[in-house]
């Protein structure tokens, strides 16, 4: 999986600004390509656990997938960020992942943004491997 600078960039400051809570996003670029152009946030609805979990506003999900719709871009997969612990999926994350999306997460330490990984999901609800991050 290749992500633009930029986009990754995004995504440390996102993490940085949300801690000591999960924060979540859309990695969106041309499916063909394999490439992550860009992100866009949204908001974690999780309100029992913020600091370990996050949910996706599905209506954000939609309405970004509705304006994509008008161009070559597509949703490749999601982000979020891990407050305080390694950049690895839980086990929460791995059952709540769907087939073939990439799921990019950003570790926080004491709120400054540390390792990023990527995951790619087998199948729905896991198991997911790591794959290789490459920044252009």
């Amino acid at each position: 999986m290749k992500i633009r600078r930029e986009a990754l960039e995004s995504i440390r400051a996102h993490g940085a600004e949300g801690f000591p809570y999960e924060i979540c996003g859309l990695l969106i670029g041309r499916p063909n390509e394999n490439l992550v152009t860009e992100v866009r946030r949204v908001r974690n609805l999780e309100e029992k656990n913020p600091e370990v979990r996050y949910l996706i506003d599905d209506k954000e999900d939609m309405q970004i997938r509705k304006e994509l719709y008008q161009t070559d871009l597509d949703v490749l997969g999601y982000y979020h960020s891990h407050p305080n612990h390694p950049a690895r999926p839980s086990v929460f994350d791995i059952e709540r992942s769907w087939e073939s999306y990439v799921y990019v997460i950003v570790s926080v330490q004491e709120g400054k943004p540390a390792d990023v990984n990527a995951f790619l999901a087998r199948r729905d609800r896991g198991p997911v491997d790591q794959v290789p991050l490459e920044v252009v």
